[in-house]
């Protein structure tokens, strides 16, 4: 009786290294992403100059300032987006106030929120009073 080799499939080491998850990946890439926005957005805004003489940038910054927003901002949903995966079935789970409920509850919130508002508004003029007959 004849043993049948296995057929193994070679894997790329490319892909190999490109599927493997690392522990501080998603870290590593928010920083970076976080670190590249924030110079894109200076560079847009005229707070950080380009040198002319920068090879490549150099000619053209807006061009590149406008990539690396582009570029930065696509790392930062990559490393939010796991966090919203497990959210996805438990949003289907729920169930939603239909419109009459929704509107009473959003005109509760509203009068609470305006009455609060009065209150301090009194006691800060109350302060305000009592601190000009002090002064």
């Amino acid at each position: 009786m004849a043993i049948k080799a296995k057929n193994v499939e070679s894997k790329s080491k490319l892909v190999e290294i490109l599927t493997t998850e690392y522990k501080w990946e998603n870290l590593l890439l928010g920083i970076l992403a976080t670190l590249s926005t924030a110079f894109s957005i200076m560079i847009l805004g005229g707070i950080l100059v380009v040198n002319d003489t920068f090879p490549v940038i150099g000619d053209y910054p807006m061009v590149f300032a406008g990539i690396l927003l582009g570029i930065s901002i696509l790392g930062l949903l990559l490393v939010i987006y796991p966090f919203f995966i497990p959210a996805v079935p438990e949003l289907k789970k729920m169930s939603w106030a239909n419109w009459p409920t929704m509107l009473d509850a959003s005109a509760r919130v509203i009068i609470f929120v305006l009455a609060f508002a009065l209150i301090f508004f009194g006691f800060d003029l109350l302060i305000q009073l009592i601190m000009g007959y002090i002064l």
